[in-house]
């Protein structure tokens, strides 16, 4: 089963950006070498998020179906397994999937990238759980 996206994301390095205005840029530089670009599908939003890491991990989950348990349970998982977040969705509906997505700093794991797909993998209605790195 593929994840739908929820957004689209992109790293790009701050000091070549082309699609940024000078004055956006160098604010952007003035919080890190690199930003986080997070097109957002269905609020049609465009989010930068300066970081100083060369990579971050993109880390999506599908839902078999919603509950505030199953919410709640991905939830406590996550802050046990990763310190910070650069972004995330929240959960997103898409016709009768949920799915969630959100972006780490390479630095903010606290287990294994392997243990931290297996644990979120146990909660009920966890269907797929994919980690990718983007640099």
């Amino acid at each position: 089963m593929d994840l739908i996206e929820c957004s689209k994301l992109r790293l790009d390095k701050a000091s070549q950006s082309s699609i940024l205005p000078d004055k956006i840029r160098k604010d952007l530089l003035s919080k890190g070498n690199n930003f986080v670009l997070v097109y957002t599908k269905k609020s049609q939003t465009l989010r930068f998020f300066p970081i100083s890491q060369d990579n971050v991990w993109w880390l999506k989950i599908s839902i078999n179906s919603f509950s505030p348990e199953t919410s709640g349970e991905i939830l406590a998982k996550l802050s046990k397994l990763v310190t910070e977040f650069v972004y995330s969705t929240g959960i997103c509906l898409s016709k009768s999937k949920c799915f969630w997505d959100g972006v780490i700093l390479n630095s903010a794991f606290v287990k294994s990238r392997e243990e931290i797909i297996r644990e979120l993998k146990e909660v009920p209605n966890v269907v797929e759980v994919s980690l990718r790195e983007i640099k």
